[in-house]
């Protein structure tokens, strides 16, 4: 069993556990992942990547902007887009958090115009 300052992981605080899952994420970041941080740090805006939330259920969002309650997803090859659409007008409903997806190749292309359009219209 891993232990973290001689403390077995399970008995750790929920908080200190996932922001070890954090900063494990953040080493294990996709390409992808790490050339949208880029993207919304040229943007100015302040975001939290893999944001986890607990209530209502508990979901990994990849990006989550605070100011605008908006969870934006880069999705790989095995995401099944109709499942993902259910969660997230779920989510929308009960956390009133909405989500943008984007493919990974939208973001090798650079295709973030629709990011920045719906930012603009969620201010």
């Amino acid at each position: 069993m891993a232990r973290v300052a001689g403390v077995p992981f399970s008995k750790l605080p929920r908080a200190k556990q996932h922001a070890i899952f954090v900063a494990q994420r953040k080493q294990r970041a996709t390409p992808e992942e790490n050339l949208f941080c880029s993207y919304l740090a040229s943007l100015g805006l302040s975001y939290r990547f893999q944001q986890g939330f607990y209530t209502p259920f508990y979901r990994i969002a990849d990006f989550y902007l605070p100011t605008l309650d908006i969870i934006i997803e880069i999705d790989g090859p095995c995401h099944d887009p109709e499942k993902d659409r259910c969660r997230d007008e779920w989510f929308e409903h009960v956390r009133g958090i909405r989500t943008f997806r984007l493919t990974n190749e939208q973001v090798h292309r650079g295709e973030f115009a629709t990011v920045t359009d719906f930012i603009r219209e969620e201010r």
